[in-house]
């Protein structure tokens, strides 16, 4: 099989994956509906009759609980999968991810101090815009700080990346233990991640900043494949070097973001996708963005339909369940990053 074949082959499977993962997120739950009666509903909705529909229940839940649920989980996966594909190309590293370099505990101490100042529930849009500006900075920050001494070593990035997140993280436990006992729970959500109760708005909400940004990225390929080659030599192109990693910093800051602010801190999702991608499809970033999107919004729908099943009683967080995933993988991929150095 040649190259080309391989990664269409690549390409297909993960367009096949991805909507057979929402058809399961839609059929499972703690009210279980038929793959048949969903896809029969669906259609039904475009005007193509075909049997029985769902009964009255059955639709309530598929449409006004499920359906905003996981199609927030796939634009939750993708975004944070481009994320972490376009900090790969950037850091030249290919174990970034939006948490290890700051971005998603960034956000999230953006979005618990909305929380805690009262701005979430006063003023629209606060919290993704708050989560934003968290993200934005941490990645300023670990940028700032891994130049500080001359050009940075992937290691060194790594390490200014873990340190930067583990002040962010201390930050947010100050919070907690600051903040008054009404607001506990819903800071508790940030640390732990979740798709519990997020409806119509909050995909919007999603939709707005995801749809946007990760296209924004996908356009950058080009510059960010340059990055990859090296700062001196992306400048001998005549890339304005330090304008297009600050470009991509905001760009990875307005997805990760809001993405952090409705579904809380969900790890290793843009590590996994883009480093396992990156042998099946290449490094180029117009087809490694793309198919990280699809594998990673796939990776996050299943995830999601782990923590609604695995729990007898209670629901799993959504972030632990990508860490139990995304851990060990971590772990795996720095021995052979090792090996190979």
């Amino acid at each position: 099989m040649s190259e080309r074949d391989r990664r269409r082959l690549v390409f297909a499977a993960f367009a096949a994956v991805l909507p057979l993962a929402l058809l399961v997120a839609l059929s499972r739950g703690s009210v279980p509906l038929p793959m048949g009666g969903v896809l029969r509903s669906a259609l039904g909705r475009v005007g193509v009759a075909w049997g029985s529909p769902l009964p009255g229940t059955g639709e309530v839940i598929l449409w006004s609980v499920r359906l905003p649920r996981v199609l927030i989980a796939a634009l939750v996966g993708g975004g944070l999968a481009v994320v972490g594909a376009s900090l790969q190309a950037l850091f030249r590293n290919p174990l970034a991810d939006a948490g290890l370099l700051g971005v998603g505990p960034g956000a999230a101490l953006g979005a618990v101090l909305a929380v805690d100042l009262g701005w979430a529930h006063e003023r629209f849009l606060a919290m993704p815009l708050s989560a934003c500006a968290g993200a934005l900075l941490a990645l300023l920050l670990i940028y700032a700080i891994a130049h500080a001494g001359g050009r940075p070593t992937l290691s060194g990035l790594l390490l200014t990346g873990l340190a930067v997140s583990a002040l962010a993280a201390a930050g947010t436990s100050v919070l907690l233990v600051a903040t008054e006992e009404f607001r506990v729970r819903t800071i508790l959500f940030w640390l732990a991640g979740g798709l519990e109760g997020r409806g119509y708005e909050h995909l919007a909400l999603v939709a707005a900043f995801v749809g946007p940004g990760a296209l924004a990225l996908l356009l950058l390929a080009r510059p960010l494949d340059v990055l990859s080659l090296g700062e001196e030599e992306a400048a001998s192109l005549s890339l304005p070097v330090h304008g297009v990693r600050i470009l991509v910093f905001g760009l990875c800051a307005l997805v990760a973001g809001p993405v952090t602010a409705v579904a809380g801190a969900v790890p290793f999702v843009g590590l996994i996708a883009p480093h396992a991608l990156r042998a099946l499809v290449g490094p180029p970033s117009r087809r490694l963005l793309p198919a990280s999107f699809l594998a990673g919004a796939a990776l996050v729908v299943i995830a999601d339909v782990a923590a609604r099943s695995l729990g007898q009683y209670v629901e799993l967080p959504l972030g632990s369940v990508t860490a139990f995933v995304g851990a060990p993988y971590f772990l795996v991929a720095l021995r052979g990053q090792e090996g190979r150095g």
